[in-house]
Parts: C-alpha cells; sequence; structure tokens
C-alpha cells in the first residue's frame, strides 16, 4: 500500500532511510535527533502564524502557499528577536515580522526590508535569515525536526504501523488534551500499567485486578524496547499485551 504523502523543507524523506532516531551516539539518545508530532493538519489555519514549542524553543507555524508546504522557523526574528507568530502572511505570501515588517520566503531567506535605503542589499545578508527546520506531513499530523536539518532526510518518522497497514481499518480520534505537567510525567504515567486497577477504578480498572506485572523484555536499546505480558491486564480477561516504547515519544 502506498505510504502517505511526506514533505520536508528541502526534500523528500527517502524510503530506505537508515539513520535511527536519536543520532550516531549508540549509548545515548540525543532528544533533538528525531521528528516529533506538533499539530494534526485539520487544526492549522493556512491564513496566519501559529506558535509552538518544542523541546524548550519557540517556533512560528506557517503555510507556505508558494511551495504548497508548511514552514517552522524560530520564533525570533532576527533582526529585533521580536515574535515571528505574531506577525501575518502578507499579500506576497511571505512571513512578515510585526515589528518592523521584515519578510521571509519559506527557506528563511529575508526577502524584503521595508526601512533601508534604496540601492542596498541588506536582506541579503546571512545574519538576516530566519532559523528553519525541516518539516513533514504524514498521517494527518504535522511533524518536525529538531535537530540537524541535515539528518532529517535520513532519519524515518515515527509512524503508527497498523495505520499505514490498514488505513480504512481504524478510527483515528484528533483530540488533543491540556494537562498541567510535563512530558516526563506523562510518559512515566502511560508506561506504568500498573497503577490503571487504581487510578481508573470504576472506568477502565478496578482494584480487584491489581497485581503483577511480569513483563518479559523481548528487546531494548537507544530507541526504546519491546516487551511482552503473558497475562496482560484485567487479570488475564483480555488476553496478553504486547508492548513496544519508541524513544522519545
Amino acid at each position: 500500500m502506498a505510504k502517505p504523502p511526506v514533505q520536508t523543507l528541502e526534500s523528500p524523506i527517502s524510503a530506505d532511510s537508515t539513520r535511527q532516531a536519536g543520532g550516531s551516539d549508540p549509548q545515548r539518545f540525543d532528544v533533538r535527533e528525531a521528528w516529533y508530532p506538533v499539530f494534526y493538519l485539520a487544526d492549522l489555519p493556512r491564513d496566519r502564524p501559529l506558535s509552538f514549542t518544542l523541546l524548550g524553543e519557540d517556533l512560528a507555524i506557517w503555510w507556505d502557499a508558494q511551495a504548497q508546504c508548511w514552514r517552522a522557523f524560530q520564533d525570533s526574528c532576527p533582526h529585533r528577536l521580536a515574535p515571528l507568530s505574531e506577525g501575518r502572511i502578507n499579500e506576497a505570501g511571505l512571513l512578515e515580522c510585526p515589528y518592523h515588517g521584515w519578510s521571509f520566503t519559506g527557506s528563511g531567506q529575508c526577502d524584503r526590508i521595508p526601512q533601508q535605503p534604496e540601492g542596498t542589499q541588506a536582506q541579503t545578508a546571512k545574519r538576516a535569515c530566519a532559523k528553519t527546520f525541516p518539516t513533514a506531513i504524514a498521517q494527518g499530523l504535522l511533524f518536525i525536526y529538531a535537530g540537524n536539518p541535515e539528518n532529517a532526510a535520513e532519519t524515518p518518522i515515527p509512524l503508527v504501523d497498523p495505520l499505514e497497514d490498514m488505513p480504512e481499518g481504524w478510527v483515528v480520534l484528533n483530540t488533543f488534551r491540556d494537562l498541567p505537567y510535563d512530558a516526563l510525567t506523562l510518559l512515566e504515567n502511560v508506561i506504568d500499567s500498573s497503577h490503571i486497577p487504581y487510578t481508573h477504578h470504576q472506568s477502565v480498572g478496578n482494584r480487584a485486578n491489581a497485581g503483577p506485572v511480569e513483563l518479559e523484555i523481548i528487546s531494548a536499546g537507544k530507541g526504546g524496547f519491546q516487551g511482552f505480558w503473558q497475562e496482560g491486564p484485567r487479570r488475564g480477561t483480555l488476553g496478553s499485551q504486547h508492548t513496544r516504547f519508541v524513544a522519545p515519544i
């Protein structure tokens, strides 16, 4: 079955990507060297930029009508550091800073500086460029690569395999949930299946079902692990459970 459409800022991701997410160090997962889903495409407006914070870095996300793709810039104009996400997509289809009107193409190149004298070319200077991040779309999501842009095309996007194999066989709920705690707390909560009988008693859990979680680790590495729980949840009434954790999400 054909893969969903994928696009990046510079070039398409290779179908036989071999670079493992997390960088080249075999012992350490570099959280920046990975693709991250940031928005459902259905929630993204094309007439204005949006802000998003990824790994502590503020981004401006906007639709480049000229190239027909989504762009992600550092949310800071190289001129006076004003947030580009508070600017606009102007009549020429460029991202325009709200402070002095500097405008940028999808590649981050400064295209115009309204205040410069006629005949000067300050917009061509390298330091006038906006910092960009590779983007891709897949499975109805916008992904951003947080690390070295040169590694983006070789790093696989963390897709949901069953959706790739049989997209018409699944119902996907495109729901975001704003929670007052950080990603590490959420991750620890999701992996810890032993809390369900108590925390979710009388909903999806039951205190009477609390017991050992004897997960057999099938494989493990810096990119995550795979395990098998023979008994599975609810004292085996739901059958066995396979667990796969893919770092960093």
